[in-house]
């Protein structure tokens, strides 16, 4: 089918909107949401970490308080006991007593030499309550003033003290350096048969290595770290592709708000040119009429030199009403008064009138029909414009003959069963370009043409509530199938 081409009237422009004038909310939200993500992955590990430290000094703090407490035992009842009963006073200072005294701590609470050790102390220092060491396990300690401060006060006093070396700060990457736990706790008398405790004798001081609970908490402070992320990242890729629908339906509202803003606008222009067409056409056609009549009269009084000459006015004054009519169409549309309307009756009655023009163009016709008669809700005589013309954009696409086929069957689309009147034809086909404006008013490539036919059957064919394609036809040339709601629907 060989369409028009040349545009009378103004084209459409398609709303352009830059790339940096577009709100991209993907990459604002991409960026944005990965750093709160993870802002709070960083908050939520380093607090499951400050809790786990915090715990661990509690742990370590009590485990040490039990050792003590248990020391204080076995050093009142196997060396104080033992001290008095043997020499008469007990006197840390005497060779026999310090090697007693040392054999019940390091049989008590093993040292830790190796790795293998359970308890991990490293040192026990017992002071008197004036401050100094009077036992180590490391004799270089002994005579040794020990600490004064604040700690040694409140464990003299008969409280208990935990400190940790060194201390954890706020932001610690990795295990960090090896960390003792030092506790002071009082040693008090307790060979009285009482439940209560005797006053602090003197004070227990225990230092213990605590590097490898601190390694096992950053061990979990990673797998919580690892745990988040993944969780997080889960989360962001979810929360993008939600993001990236709704910019996709945003973009396709903002596209379809600026096509129906673009047809709002086009249909006010073609309301406007329509009603200066009818009111031109209306004022062209009385004068023509009197032109046509007065040439068919002075036709038939004219001799054989000017009698030709009256039939080109006839034939021109005819095909200039025809181009009035096309006009008074497309500026006042006529409502259709739907029915049942049988489609091959319609279709058969194009073709009859298209016969001759068919036959002198050496143009083969093929029927497809459905076996069963398509019946149609639609306008008989408007359909019958419609698919006339048509017929005619297909018969003048092949002036050196071809082939034309119409074909009828029903269609599924858009869950919606439809009566289907495909037209294919061997002409030259429709250039791609002008394929996007084919339906465009006063869209045309003829020399002799107002590019309203395919306009006014797309007018035509969405008032029946029917759709208009134009395809590329297996026959070379142009496919147009007409949708149309089928009368059992």
């Amino acid at each position: 089918m060989k369409p028009g081409a040349e545009s009378v009237a103004g084209q459409r422009r398609q709303p352009e909107i830059s790339g940096e004038q577009s709100f991209q909310l993907v990459e604002y939200y991409s960026v944005t949401s990965l750093v709160i993500i993870l802002l709070f992955a960083l908050v939520i590990a380093w607090t499951v970490s400050r809790r786990n430290t915090e715990m661990v000094i509690a742990k370590q703090g009590q485990f040490a308080q039990l050792l003590a407490e248990n020391l204080n035992h076995q050093v009142m009842n196997r060396f104080v006991v033992t001290a008095l009963r043997e020499y008469g006073g007990v006197n840390v200072g005497q060779p026999e007593q310090f090697k007693l005294l040392d054999a019940v701590v390091r049989n008590t609470i093993p040292l830790a030499t190796d790795d293998t050790q359970t308890f991990r102390v490293l040192k026990v220092n017992i002071l008197d309550l004036d401050g100094n060491i009077i036992y180590s396990t490391q004799p270089e300690y002994i005579g040794r003033v020990g600490d004064e401060s604040g700690a040694f006060r409140i464990a003299s006093s008969g409280g208990s003290y935990n400190s940790l070396q060194p201390g954890v700060e706020m932001f610690t990457l990795g295990p960090g350096p090896k960390r003792t736990m030092r506790t002071l706790l009082p040693l008090r008398d307790q060979r009285r048969r009482t439940a209560e405790l005797g006053p602090p004798r003197a004070v227990f001081e225990l230092e213990m290595d605590v590097s490898e609970d601190f390694q096992q908490v950053w061990h979990g402070q990673l797998l919580v770290m690892a745990a988040l992320m993944v969780m997080m990242v889960v989360l962001f890729v979810i929360l993008r592709t939600i993001v990236m629908r709704g910019q996709r339906v945003m973009a396709r509202q903002t596209e379809e708000r600026a096509q129906l803003l673009e047809q709002l606008n086009q249909s006010e222009r073609l309301a406007s040119l329509g009603r200066m067409i009818a009111g031109v056409a209306h004022e062209i056609r009385n004068p023509l009429g009197i032109i046509r009549s007065t040439a068919e009269l002075l036709g038939s009084r004219a001799d054989s030199a000017s009698k030709p000459l009256a039939g080109v006015i006839v034939e021109e004054s005819n095909r200039l009403n025809q181009i009035v009519t096309e006009f008074l169409d497309f500026a006042r549309p006529q409502r259709p008064n739907l029915t049942p309307v049988f489609l091959d009756e319609v279709l058969g009655r194009n073709l009859l009138v298209l016969e001759p023009e068919i036959k002198r163009l050496g143009i083969v016709v093929q029927r497809d029909f459905k076996a069963q008669p398509l019946i149609v809700v639609g306008d008989a005589d408007l359909l019958y414009r419609a698919f006339l013309n048509i017929f005619n954009n297909a018969v003048q696409a092949m002036e050196q003959g071809g082939e034309l086929r119409v074909s009828t069957f029903v269609e599924a689309h858009d869950g919606v069963d439809w009566g289907v009147v495909s037209v294919d034809d061997s002409g030259p086909g429709i250039d791609p370009e002008a394929r996007a404006k084919i339906l465009e008013p006063f869209f045309t490539t003829k020399e002799k043409g107002t590019g309203l036919g395919l306009s006014i059957v797309n007018s035509i064919v969405a008032s029946h509530g029917g759709k208009l394609s134009i395809e590329s036809s297996p026959l070379g040339g142009a496919r147009i199938k007409v949708r149309l709601a089928l009368a059992q629907q």
